[in-house]
């Protein structure tokens, strides 16, 4: 038994601690989910639509979330938390390949109920993990039963949407999103609080989580070319959905990131908390979310034209989305003191881009995204952090 206990053991982390394999492989189950999410918004192309996708990543980013602190105290491949984080990889998988069928399914089909129900295994799982990894820090523990009185509500809303007729489906899966956002964030600043142990491995795990959204774009624009008769117009649109990318990624790993990490390194062990609960944790959600809103256009835009068919919503996803990742983008420099002024007013740009970008062809919105960011990442201030973020071969 002693043994035993020994081998499920958790390892904690130390103040160095980087980003391990087994979280880079959790993590690329994400670019599969991200898919999926840009897919469903790209074909549908609808208002409605697009909230439906927005949910779903939304409750795919709480998952994500929630494994992202455990690792950070503890490490993701030795004793028990490997046996969860593979549990939570596995199901995730799971809940991905629901994402297509989930909204038009009837009441108690198999795609809701398997989304609800692996989501509810992830979160015990979870909950079960960290409690056990926690044991002995009677701050960290309390804080994770409040989190838990969080979770439990939104995921009996979460298997209740599951249940019931397909169109009161996104307005049960919405309070999800709401209690659980909400009812954290509250008991997390009311709460003892949670605890950051390494700042490098909190700010490299969210900067990986970025790049696969990027990753995610340039993947669901090549396959979709991939599926028509390539020509001269479709491989123009495809290099410059590749340079839309590498205009979102600019001012993120130019400054955003590395000033958001800077200040996580700099703040004490108190307030430590609070930049990764709130720079991270919470704005880096719509961040993401303009990202595959941007991927979501240029795919829409692409099939668009392979129908022959002039789309204005092309435009629309591009622009908003742009918007929504600068406006995210400058909140968080707000927060952590960096300097955020040419991101909101590309944001402010690109929100009013978003009523006359439509007007015109889809290229010229991703010329616009392309020009502007740019010309965003080179005004704003590089900052520099002088640790290297690297992931150890050994997975440590």
């Amino acid at each position: 038994m002693r043994n035993l206990a020994r081998r499920l053991g958790a390892q904690g982390t130390e103040d160095d601690h980087r980003v391990t394999t087994l979280e880079l492989l959790f993590d690329v189950v994400y670019v599969f989910a991200f898919v999926q999410v840009t897919t469903w918004i790209a074909e549908e192309h609808t208002w409605r639509a697009t909230g439906e996708g927005l949910l779903v990543l939304a409750v795919l980013w709480w998952v994500w979330v929630v494994w992202g602190w455990l690792g950070n105290v503890v490490r993701a491949d030795r004793g028990l938390p490997l046996f969860g984080f593979i549990v939570a990889l596995v199901s995730v998988f799971g809940i991905a390949m629901t994402i297509d069928g989930i909204w038009g399914a009837e009441g108690g089909a198999i795609e809701p109920l398997a989304f609800s129900l692996l989501y509810l295994v992830v979160r015990v799982v979870h909950a079960a993990v960290y409690l056990w990894a926690a044991r002995g820090d009677a701050r960290l523990t309390r804080q994770i039963w409040l989190s838990t009185a969080a979770w439990i509500p939104a995921a009996v809303l979460l298997v209740a949407g599951a249940i019931l007729p397909p169109e009161q489906r996104l307005w049960w899966w919405a309070g999800t999103v709401a209690l659980e956002a909400l009812a954290t964030w509250v008991l997390s600043v009311k709460g003892p609080g949670w605890r950051v142990q390494s700042g490098s491995h909190f700010s490299e795990r969210f900067d990986l989580v970025v790049i696969l959204a990027l990753g995610e774009s340039v993947l669901a624009l090549g396959i979709t070319i991939a599926d028509i008769d390539l020509t001269g117009e479709f491989l123009a649109v495809g290099l410059l959905g590749v340079l839309a990318s590498i205009a979102l990624w600019w001012p993120y790993f130019k400054g955003i990131g590395p000033t958001v990490e800077r200040a996580l390194h700099d703040a004490d062990d108190e307030h430590k908390a609070d930049i990764a609960r709130d720079s991270y944790t919470y704005i880096h959600l719509p961040l993401i979310a303009g990202i595959i809103l941007v991927a979501a256009g240029l795919e829409e835009g692409v099939m668009a034209r392979a129908d022959e068919d002039v789309s204005g919503e092309s435009a629309v996803l591009i622009a908003g989305g742009a918007a929504l990742f600068a406006l995210a983008g400058a909140i968080i420099m707000r927060l952590v003191g960096g300097a955020w002024g040419w991101l909101a007013g590309s944001a402010a740009f690109f929100a009013v881009a978003a009523w006359w970008l439509p007007l015109l062809d889809a290229t010229v919105a991703i010329l616009v995204v392309i020009v502007v960011l740019a010309v965003v990442a080179w005004r704003t201030p590089a900052a520099r952090f002088t640790d290297t973020v690297v992931v150890e071969a050994n997975g440590g």
